[in-house]
C-alpha cells in the first residue's frame, strides 16, 4: 500500500476514535474492500457498528443488512440483530432503514408475519422519500394487503415512487 493510503487510513482511524461517524464509515469501507489495509470483514462490521453508535442512521441500516444477509463481517444471519439495527436507523429517520424494517415483518424474518407493521414502516419509508417504501406500500394498497384494496391510492404511491426513480414502480 502506498504512503498516501497509509496516511489516509491513519487519519480516518484517528477521526473515528474521536467520534466522527462518517470517518468510521469510510474506514469500514476500506476494510471491506481491502483498500490501503488488509481486507477484514469483522473490522468492517465493528467500525460500522461504532458509526451506528455515533448516530449514523446509514451505518445502522448497513449493520442491519450485514446481519440480515450474514455477510460483510456478520458471522451468521441474525434477524433479531438486523431488526434492532433497522429499528435504530428508522428511528433516526433513515428511509431505507424503515423500508428494511417493513420487510422484516412482511417476510417474517425472525418475527411473526405482520403486514400492518410492515405497511406502517413502508409508509414511514415513503414519507422519508425512499422509493422502495412507496413501491411496497403501493403494492399493498393495490393487492388489498393489511388495508382495504384502493387502486387510486396505489397509483398515487407508485407515481411518487416513479418520481423518486424506482424502476420497479
Amino acid at each position: 500500500s502506498s504512503p498516501a493510503h497509509a496516511d489516509e487510513v491513519t487519519d480516518l482511524t484517528k477521526a473515528c476514535k474521536v467520534g466522527k461517524a462518517t470517518k468510521c464509515e469510510d474506514l469500514a469501507e476500506k476494510y471491506l474492500a481491502g483498500d490501503g489495509v488488509d481486507k477484514d470483514e469483522a473490522k468492517h462490521l465493528e467500525l460500522l457498528t461504532r458509526a451506528c453508535d455515533l448516530k449514523s442512521s446509514r451505518a445502522c441500516n448497513n449493520v442491519g443488512t450485514s446481519w440480515s444477509d450474514g455477510k460483510n463481517g456478520a458471522t451468521d444471519k441474525d434477524h433479531a440483530k438486523a431488526r434492532k439495527y433497522y429499528e435504530k436507523a428508522c428511528a433516526m429517520k433513515n428511509g431505507l432503514g424503515c423500508f428494511n424494517l417493513g420487510n422484516v415483518y412482511r417476510l417474517a424474518e425472525g418475527v411473526p408475519e405482520d403486514l400492518k407493521i410492515a405497511l406502517a414502516n413502508f409508509k414511514k419509508s415513503c414519507d422519508l422519500d425512499e422509493a422502495k417504501g412507496c413501491t411496497e406500500q403501493g403494492i399493498m394498497y393495490y393487492e388489498g394487503k393489511a388495508v382495504p384494496k384502493n387502486v387510486k391510492k396505489a397509483v398515487e404511491l407508485l407515481e411518487k415512487a416513479c418520481k423518486l426513480k424506482s424502476e420497479a414502480a
